[in-house]
């Protein structure tokens, strides 16, 4: 019985761990200066697919994601809803933030991430 419950560990990962890391590569890591709290991330949007970063934080840590500039909203990981500016705390050690547009063709857009 406890051979089972290894064997049907080991084959679970083998699906969720190439997903986790299907979802890292498509995303670009953002990474503060030392000792800062807040950074902005310049990127283009376009309706077709959502462009995405995701950052190492700590659970519970107070997060504030807004847009600065461009057409489009954000989506979370730790949230629901579509945004354009939002603050909330995170719930794990890594969160996804997805930037999306209605609008047809490339839209430049600034976001702010800001963690207290």
């Amino acid at each position: 019985m406890r051979i089972f419950a290894i064997a049907s560990l080991i084959i679970a990962s083998l699906f969720i761990l190439p997903a986790a890391a299907t979802a890292q590569q498509d995303c670009q890591q953002v990474q503060f200066p030392h000792g800062a709290f807040t950074h902005s991330v310049q990127g283009y949007a376009n309706p077709q697919r959502s462009t995405c970063y995701y950052l190492d934080v700590r659970p519970g840590q107070e997060a504030q994601v807004r847009i600065l500039e461009g057409p489009v909203f954000l989506t979370t990981s730790d949230t629901s809803g579509q945004f354009t500016n939002v603050q909330f705390y995170t719930q794990s050690g890594r969160l996804f933030v997805y930037v999306h547009t209605d609008y047809a063709g490339y839209q430049q857009f600034l976001i702010q991430f800001t963690f207290v």
